[in-house]
């Protein structure tokens, strides 16, 4: 049975500097291990963009000659039927249905009409607490909308990371 390493203690500030210290090296090494990774993914998207733009750029022709000829012959094709299998997959139309503002109009305009008109059920109203306008708030106004304020002690860490250079 293999025995394992004891779990890390800091029992005095000698051991808490040696601590900071290997924790600043991992921190260092995890860096240094991600931006390898990072450029190694970076290196792969770039040959795999380099080699699909081609394939897309056909594709791109392919489908733009398929929606040519479906419109040319849209009343030979599809008289009876919207749409039309064939051997590799299916083409045809899909009829669909777009809300868009009349000539001259925007959507800006179409809001002001529906708040003009009443008809607020069309109007979409997203709201949310907004806590950090509440933050200089008095407590007494917290505690009026059921909020109170809570203060923590949060332990935290800062490395130095330039600290150690090249050590390991």
């Amino acid at each position: 049975m293999a025995r394992r390493k004891p779990k890390a203690t800091v029992i005095s500030l000698k051991e808490a500097e040696a601590a900071l210290g290997e924790l600043a090296r991992l921190e260092r090494d995890l860096t240094a291990v991600e931006c390898e990774l990072n450029e190694g993914i970076d290196r792969l998207k770039a040959e795999a963009a380099a080699k699909a733009k081609p394939l897309h750029a056909r594709r791109k022709e392919l489908e733009t000659a398929l929606a040519t000829f479906a419109q040319l012959n849209k009343g030979e094709l599809f008289r009876r039927r919207k749409s039309l299998e064939l051997a590799f997959g299916t083409i045809g139309f899909r009829r669909s249905t777009k809300l868009v503002p009349r000539p001259k109009l925007t959507l800006a305009m179409v809001l002001e009409k529906l708040r003009e008109y009443g008809f607020r059920e069309a109007i979409r109203i997203k709201e949310s607490v907004d806590k950090e306008a509440m933050r200089d708030w008095p407590d007494e106004r917290l505690e009026l909308v059921g909020l109170r304020r809570k203060i923590t002690d949060e332990f935290f860490i800062e490395l130095k990371t330039e600290e150690i250079g090249g050590k390991s």
